[in-house]
């Protein structure tokens, strides 16, 4: 196996930082002081922040230090429409171009994500990423797929900060069963959907997914009590 790169890790880590909420919505990572939190030089680090605002997960305002995202309600219901209008012509389009021999691929992040739920791997949301990011790409329109991936990471903040996986539900109890996944299991019927070449089922459950997943976030505890 390849060794991972300085920027790599850098990156990988910096969103384990932000994972474990030791950094908050609105919070400044100043590169110096994230290097020096790494024990890492300050180019990787300065190049994995680069990534990580072009990519949509940090802003950078000022040109001086970059940010976490403010939160908020009605940001994530621009977001979650945003999705709508995207995401299920995304799945449209997938299922009317998907090669039999990607199927294999898909089902193989499927099961990953099922043992991430065993195991309570924090970076399943890089699953999540392949899985959102692969149907897009099947959908064989780089305007359609650059669109998703442009909202993913934003959606993605809501999901460290207010997801059972992540933070728990009122109990404090963090979801660790994929059979009790909404959101796993309308990946399974997603992905079914898609390479039995069903379009406009592809399209219905995409919708569904981005809708319940809203209304999963804006009802746990820990959304209530921020907004």
């Amino acid at each position: 196996m390849a060794k991972e790169s300085a920027e790599k890790r850098a990156y990988r880590e910096i969103i384990r930082l932000i994972l474990s909420q030791k950094y908050p919505p609105g919070s400044s990572l100043i590169e110096v002081q994230i290097a020096e939190q790494l024990g890492m030089s300050r180019t990787p680090v300065r190049n994995a922040l680069r990534r990580l605002v072009s990519e949509g997960l940090l802003e950078n305002p000022t040109n001086r230090s970059c940010i976490i995202p403010v939160l908020s309600r009605r940001d994530l219901e621009k977001l979650n429409e945003t999705r709508l209008l995207i995401e299920p012509k995304a799945a449209f389009a997938a299922a009317e171009n998907a090669a039999p021999t990607r199927h294999p691929e898909f089902l193989a992040l499927l099961e990953k994500e099922r043992q991430g739920y065993y195991t309570g791997d924090y970076e399943i949301y890089d699953i999540n990423k392949e899985i959102h990011f692969g149907i897009a790409s099947m959908a064989q329109n780089p305007y359609l797929e650059r669109c998703v991936k442009q909202i993913f990471w934003r959606s993605e903040l809501y999901f460290f900060f207010f997801d059972t996986f992540y933070v728990g539900n009122s109990k404090g109890e963090r979801l660790r069963d994929p059979e009790k996944s909404k959101g796993y299991k309308e990946h399974v019927a997603l992905i079914d959907a898609i390479f039995s070449k069903d379009s406009k089922k592809s399209e219905q459950l995409m919708k569904e997914h981005i809708l319940s997943t809203f209304k999963a976030l804006t009802e746990n505890a820990s959304f209530r009590h921020v907004f």
